[in-house]
């Protein structure tokens, strides 16, 4: 997401449009959804014109979301995700491909999402720090899980009571050189629990294997 508005000429121009493809159901619920992502002009458009040119580049392949649009059953808007400047990444809607049976124990919905420039390069996108957040199956009552961590992978666990997580610490050091970590997240109390003893174990692993 650039700076949108650029002026020449006494014009005001738009350096940035909307690409999104069709609704999308989600599993246990009869809404859909909506995944919206930024295109940039190589032309840049007139804010005045509902035309859209033909030059613009994409952010391929959907690297990222800049908002969700959930609707009822009749395509009717119930909620947007955010309502502010974000890029979306890893949503996560749990599915029991294994049974027929529609597994009614699926509540909510999985994001990673920054809202910042962490790196102040004018965009917010996949180089930005990202933190978990969860929802409902209608977009609604947004819920910030983790603050200040890297999140690696995540999956609701125990009938979809749960979230486990693999994360790294934030720090600005070298990739490999970073530990794995695990925390779980508890949906009913809404409380992360970081699961220090597989930590100390690891670091007893890691001692071993240098002596």
């Amino acid at each position: 997401m650039t700076e949108n508005l650029i002026t020449k000429d006494g014009d005001t121009l738009m350096a940035q449009g909307l690409v999104y493809d069709k609704p999308e159901s989600i599993y246990n619920s009869t809404n859909l959804y909506i995944k919206v992502s930024p295109k940039t002009y190589e032309i840049p458009k007139n804010k005045s014109s509902n035309f859209e040119g033909g030059m613009y580049r994409q952010v391929e392949p959907y690297e990222y979301f800049i908002n969700i649009l959930f609707l009822d059953s009749r395509y009717n808007l119930i909620s947007t995700l955010v309502d502010q400047k974000a890029s979306i990444t890893d949503i996560t809607i749990p599915v029991n491909s294994e049974s027929e049976k529609i597994d009614t124990t699926v509540k909510n919905i999985g994001y990673l999402i920054a809202f910042e420039d962490s790196n102040k390069d004018k965009i917010i996108d996949r180089r930005d720090n990202y933190d978990l957040y969860i929802s409902d199956l209608s977009g609604k009552g947004l819920t910030k899980v983790t603050t200040n961590i890297d999140v690696k992978s995540f999956e609701f666990i125990n009938n979809h009571k749960d979230i486990f997580i693999s994360f790294t610490n934030r720090q600005d050091i070298p990739e490999e050189h970073k530990i794995t970590r695990f925390a779980i997240y508890y949906l009913q109390s809404k409380d992360l629990k970081y699961l220090t003893q597989l930590d100390k174990a690891i670091t007893n692993i890691q001692k071993i294997l240098n002596k």
